[in-house]
């Protein structure tokens, strides 16, 4: 008689390990199961643990790769913008897209409105069904032809804004190769706005251009030490298993430090040069400012830790691929502590002056701004204050700042608006005037003359009164933009304010002002 023989498949799939055990009874063969079934656990779990011991050590590996990657891209700021042609492409700025939206398609307003298929057969059965189905047809291309209008609106809408753009880009082009002021700090600060500097990288500064001297000042912001990457290694520690960090030593991070700093002074004067391909400047001035925190105190400090000067004909003959950036810095007579991480300040040889002495502090007018008040009888002064209180709600947002300048009549401008954007920013004169009546033409030509003064590309005239055609006329080929009363008294509304103008309140005595 043949004696039974009982058995069980069994498996690891991690270890990817299989076996048949076999017994003479189920007890037994589940006996040897547990004890095959215990072992391979074991040998799983150390399996497991080797796995992710090279695991950490891996990752470990590719960290430290990262970060001295990261430090020595720290190491070549100077040298990565060098193949770099600086110079703004005015091409890339144009706007070429195309209108976004695909042209309606007589088949797909078809299928959604649902047209049934002509069938003449049946059509000739039922009547009925033949004048729907060419109701739906004539609802159809009804439908076709509405979107096909709003389509060639909106096309015409992008292509008119987009002509718009790229002729503020023309004239961007033609003020900076004019050597308009204003344009070539627009210019200068597009050039290192586009700069490519490490991950992280501070990339804030702010640029002025001194026309009368030709001078560019550039105060940049460079990161603080505690910033910088340091670590040079991530080493994994297998007997705690851990992951630490190894930090550069002091001595080997103020040179690296030393030389992010020298190095990042002397790229911003090269992609000056470089970019200003029309020759507009002939000095750069390239100072490094630092955010830091005095650890004897606990506050904050804000220092200049570099500076330095350099002629356009004095740093053209520099080889920059060839130089030491700290040799270079000395060389061209720049100004900074011996060791730049211990942040000890040092004055700028340029400051940025940007104080105009006729601004002065604005006071919140169209807050308290009682309603149903008469703009008419306002204090003449309230009155340009509220007019920039006004401006200033409506440009929220934007990055741009209004300045009310002194109570004085005679330079013309009541309120400067500055915006920062290169393409489309610049400078906007406001004049705020109380009139019971039509502005003269002689109102329009003051603002106009303020911006020639002030070399501003825009003026905008606020009234409480309204322009007749002698103001409408002369504006017409000019960047200036006329708000009557009730204009005025719309942008107040829009803004929660119920206020009125009714000139018979005011008194002969202040005509207008």
């Amino acid at each position: 008689m043949a004696r039974l023989t009982y058995y069980v498949e069994i498996r690891n799939d991690y270890l990817g390990k299989y076996k048949r055990v076999t017994g003479r009874t189920r007890r037994e063969v589940e006996f040897k199961v547990n004890e095959q079934l215990l072992k391979w656990a074991q040998e799983e779990e150390r399996a497991r643990e080797r796995a992710a011991v090279a695991d950490e050590k891996e990752r470990a590996k590719q960290d430290t790769e990262a970060a001295l990657a990261c430090i020595e891209e720290h190491r070549r700021i100077l040298e990565a913008t060098l193949p770099i042609d600086d110079r703004i492409q005015w091409k890339d700025l144009l706007d070429r897209r195309p209108y976004p939206k695909p042209t309606p398609r007589l088949e797909d307003i078809v299928a959604r409105v649902g047209v049934p298929k002509k069938r003449p057969l049946i059509e000739k059965l039922n009547p009925s069904l033949a004048a729907k189905r060419i109701e739906a047809e004539q609802a159809a291309h009804a439908e076709y032809e509405r979107l096909m209008q709003a389509h060639a609106a909106a096309v015409r809408k992008h292509k008119n804004e987009q002509v718009a753009r790229n002729a503020e880009v023309e004239k961007f082009k033609q003020n900076y190769e004019a050597g308009d002021a204003e344009a070539v700090e627009s210019y200068v600060s597009l050039v290192l706005s586009n700069s490519v500097y490490p991950e992280g990288f501070s990339r804030e500064f702010s640029a002025q251009y001194l026309p009368a001297e030709r001078i560019v000042v550039v105060d940049i912001e460079l990161p603080s030490p505690d910033v910088v990457p340091r670590i040079v290694e991530c080493k994994y520690v297998a007997s705690r298993r851990t992951t630490t960090e190894v930090l550069m030593k002091d001595r080997d991070f103020q040179q690296y430090y030393d030389g992010i700093v020298h190095q990042t002074i002397l790229r911003t004067i090269h992609e000056v040069f470089e970019g200003d391909y029309q020759g507009n400047c002939e000095v750069v001035v390239a100072s490094g400012w630092v955010d830091g925190i005095d650890p004897a105190t606990g506050r904050t400090f804000r220092s200049c830790i570099a500076s330095c000067q350099a002629s356009r004909e004095q740093f053209i003959d520099i080889e920059l691929s060839r130089i030491e950036p700290e040799a270079c810095f000395r060389q061209l007579r720049g100004t900074g502590a011996t060791r730049l991480a211990g942040l000890k300040p040092v004055a700028p040889i340029r400051r940025i002056e940007r104080e105009d002495p006729r601004f002065v502090e604005a006071r919140e007018v169209l807050d308290d701004l009682e309603s149903g008040r008469n703009l008419v009888t306002m204090d003449w002064q309230d009155f340009e204050m509220l007019v920039r209180d006004l401006f200033e709600k409506i440009f929220a947002g934007d990055g741009i700042e209004v300045r009310v300048t002194r109570a004085s009549r005679d330079e013309g401008v009541d309120a400067v608006v500055i915006n920062p954007d290169p393409l489309r920013g610049g400078k906007t004169i406001i004049q705020a005037k109380r009139y019971r009546k039509a502005v003269p033409v002689a109102a329009v030509r003051e603002l106009y003359g303020a911006m020639m003064n002030e070399r501003a590309g825009k003026g905008i005239l606020v009234t409480t009164g309204h322009f007749g055609r002698g103001a409408h006329d002369f504006v017409k080929d000019k960047e200036i933009t006329l708000i009557d009363g009730a204009g005025l008294l719309h942008y107040l509304q829009n803004h929660g304010h119920r206020v009125r103008i009714d000139p018979s309140e005011a008194t002969e005595a202040v005509p207008y002002s």
